[in-house]
């Protein structure tokens, strides 16, 4: 995870274009959950295509086209409405953000945060020091009751580049049980 508030160096009208930024993906996120849930209420088999996506000058680096996790989406949907919800006024212009305001950065960040697990890449803005925009970024989390067998988070082979974060919560693992947040058989070059 990022050190907190590595999104503070926004201000005046990068904040401003963050924020559009941000909402306008977080709006897409939504949408398409919306049109995934109809797909499947008629009982249409829902596709996950690859979206191109403009990144703006306040954005370090390219965005790769995007791929919306559904399962993510649907996860992160009330967090997404809830940020959103939060930052209106600035994303539609109406207000504008104040410099070093730690609510309107900390939910900035967070809605960054949220949008990077649905899309599994990093956005990075100008200034940051993190990872470049467009790094793949693989999230996982398992919260089990009882494991029996075998529970991963997160299973990825021959990782060349990327970021892996895997979580696993269980309250007990039986004999003969295995539990792993993150197997990952190669990492790097």
């Amino acid at each position: 995870m990022v050190e907190p508030l590595s999104i503070a160096v926004l201000t005046g009208v990068a904040l401003t274009d963050g924020i559009k930024f941000l909402y306008g993906q977080a709006d897409a996120i939504l949408k398409r959950r919306a049109e995934n849930r109809q797909a499947a209420t008629r009982g249409e088999e829902t596709r996950a295509e690859l979206v191109p996506v403009q990144t703006p000058n306040v954005i370090e680096g390219q965005l790769q086209p995007i791929r919306i996790d559904p399962n993510a989406a649907e996860e992160l949907a009330d967090v997404l409405k809830d940020l959103r919800r939060q930052l209106e006024d600035y994303a539609q212009g109406y207000e504008t953000p104040p410099d070093g305001n730690l609510d309107v950065l900390r939910a900035t960040q967070d809605l960054r945060d949220a949008i990077e697990d649905v899309i599994g890449q990093r956005i990075t803005f100008r200034g940051e020091n993190r990872d470049s925009t467009g790094t793949p970024v693989v999230t996982g989390q398992l919260t089990i009751q009882e494991i029996q067998g075998r529970a991963v988070a997160v299973h990825v082979e021959d990782v060349r580049s990327g970021i892996v974060h895997g979580e696993l919560k269980a309250d007990k693992v039986s004999d003969g049980g295995e539990a792993n947040a993150v197997r990952i058989t190669k990492l790097g070059h």
